[in-house]
Parts: structure tokens; C-alpha cells; sequence
């Protein structure tokens, strides 16, 4: 199955957003908590709340993100 190219982006967000999250809330879980018998439940409900949250901040924070570094990056036609 391919997603069509419109929604390009929006896969891109959602997959490096869930890569993004598990890793970081792994870390985190894994540093703060170590590796205990609760880890796995204690990673997922992590994983799951970074998630929830991250995703519609990078929809919105991208255009923000971009803007910005339009301004900071050299064009070199000019």
C-alpha cells in the first residue's frame, strides 16, 4: 500500500515522531526507573503520553521551525 504524495509530509511527521518518542521515552524510562519488573508497562505508558503529545507539536511547530531557518539560511542565487 503507498500513501498518495500529498500526505507526504504528514507520514514523515508521524513516523519520525514515533521513532523520536520511543527512543527518548526509553532512555528516560530506562535512566530514571531502571530496568525493573514494571519497565515494559512503565515504557509504554511513556512512550504513549510523549506521543499524544509530540505529534500535534511538530504539525504545529514545523511551519514555525522553517520559518526560521529560512531566515538564518544564506540563498545562494541572491
Amino acid at each position: 500500500m503507498k500513501i498518495n504524495k500529498k500526505y507526504e509530509m504528514f507520514a514523515t511527521f508521524v513516523i519520525m515522531v514515533f521513532l523520536m518518542t520511543m527512543i527518548v521515552s526509553f532512555t528516560s524510562v530506562s535512566i530514571n526507573n531502571g530496568f525493573t519488573n514494571h519497565f515494559l508497562m512503565s515504557w509504554l505508558k511513556s512512550w504513549t503520553i510523549s506521543y499524544v503529545i509530540a505529534l500535534p507539536v511538530v504539525i504545529f511547530v514545523m511551519p514555525l521551525s522553517k520559518k526560521i531557518v529560512s531566515k538564518l539560511v544564506e540563498d545562494p542565487k541572491n
